[in-house]
């Protein structure tokens, strides 16, 4: 029978050296929606997306790494979006794709699945549906009448096709806002009993948004609707690992919670103030942001660096160029500042302190202070039971 580090393996990965592991690539500029929250909006609907050639190219001239964040624009709308990950599984050997969607737009979504799946069958893919409220506020954000009801369609669909597809999971991302925080507990609510998710995330909104009016709620309001959104991550976090022995399910369950928390922790100290973490940021050194005209920068909230074009679209010269050194260098004293949960995770990685100390205080922490919110009758009804 095989040992518990074959069912858990980031066990084996708590200390290692910072490396390249992680590339954000934006596929297209292309966007059917309006969203009120999106820091890229400035950038949609450009006519200056890379070609395929050139993400060829990228894949080619880029180091081995393990992630593929994908984004926009509406990923979707990337004609060749099932090709370019088959060229980063070939070409850089990653094991894991996030693939942001609006949901829009179901049967280039399937297609483009279904194709991910046979050309990358070493892949593991991570299919985040956007809600950011119930029916009108969802609308209201994104700026597309009935999209709420739209993108519940395809989740509904997604689940029915890729039922037992343990590879692809089906996930929500909610950003909290001053127009939906009041009722993104009654999301969950629905969510945990109608759509079968593998997940929901919630996030703050970052950046430069169209509507600023939108971040207008306290840190306060914050922390306290995360206090109320652990035992979503509790419910999903049983039916993620129920598939392990059940000593590894019990550790990779707290280690899940304790760093979902820890998210939450910097979400909180960071929301409104400049507030350390307690890891360095290594963004830029080990990720690289390729916008989709070929641009890139080392974080997605911080100002282009280059332009790959220069460098013959080779991301190894790119990483190595003296602007990014100076970049990453620039980085350690300029006292930046987020609540992007991407970049918390990729630095966290190669924090050992966080990685061994941090996040089981954090998982601790939280269950000192755990006050259900969510009467235990009604998170029952979707409760998986653990397999013994």
């Amino acid at each position: 029978m095989p040992g518990w580090r074959t069912y858990f393996p980031i066990v084996q990965q708590r200390v290692r050296a910072r490396a390249f592991r992680a590339l954000f690539l934006f596929v297209t500029s292309r966007c059917n929606s309006l969203c009120r929250t999106c820091f890229y909006f400035d950038k949609l609907n450009s006519r200056d997306d890379l070609t395929f050639d050139q993400i060829r190219r990228v894949a080619e001239t880029a180091p081995p790494f393990e992630k593929l964040w994908l984004s926009g624009g509406e990923p979707f709308l990337r004609d060749e979006l099932a090709e370019i990950v088959a060229l980063f599984a070939r070409h850089n050997g990653i094991r894991n794709v996030n693939l942001p969607t609006n949901g829009l737009l179901p049967e280039r979504t399937f297609c483009a699945v279904d194709r991910m799946l046979e050309l990358a069958p070493d892949v593991s893919i991570d299919l985040n549906f956007s809600l950011d409220g119930l029916a009108n506020t969802h609308d209201a954000i994104r700026g597309v009448p009935n999209n709420f009801r739209r993108t519940m369609a395809t989740i509904e669909e997604a689940e029915k096709r890729y039922k037992g597809v343990r590879r692809l999971r089906r996930n929500v991302l909610t950003v909290i806002t001053s127009e939906n925080y009041r009722e993104i507990v009654e999301l969950g609510m629905r969510l945990a009993g109608e759509a079968k998710i593998d997940g929901q995330y919630f996030e703050t909104m970052r950046g430069n948004a169209p509507d600023s009016s939108l971040k207008q709620i306290t840190r306060e309001q914050v922390a306290d609707l995360h206090r109320r959104l652990m035992p979503f991550h509790e419910h999903y976090a049983t039916k993620l690992f129920a598939h392990l022995p059940a000593g590894v399910r019990q550790f990779a369950r707290m280690y899940y919670l304790g760093n979902l928390r820890l998210h939450f922790d910097l979400h909180e100290s960071c929301f409104d103030r400049p507030s350390k973490w307690p890891m360095p940021c290594t963004a830029g050194e080990t990720t690289i942001v390729i916008d989709h005209n070929g641009r890139f920068r080392s974080c997605e909230m911080r100002e282009t660096v280059g332009d790959l074009a220069a460098f013959g679209y080779d991301v190894a010269r790119a990483l190595d160029s003296e602007a990014m050194r100076a970049e990453v260098e620039a980085i350690a004293t300029a006292n930046c500042w987020c609540t992007h949960s991407c970049f918390i995770q990729e630095s966290s990685k190669f924090a050992p302190r966080v990685q061994l100390f941090s996040i089981p205080w954090a998982w601790m922490r939280h269950r000192w202070r755990r006050l259900p919110d969510i009467p235990a009758t009604e998170l029952e009804r979707f409760r998986t039971l653990e397999v013994s």
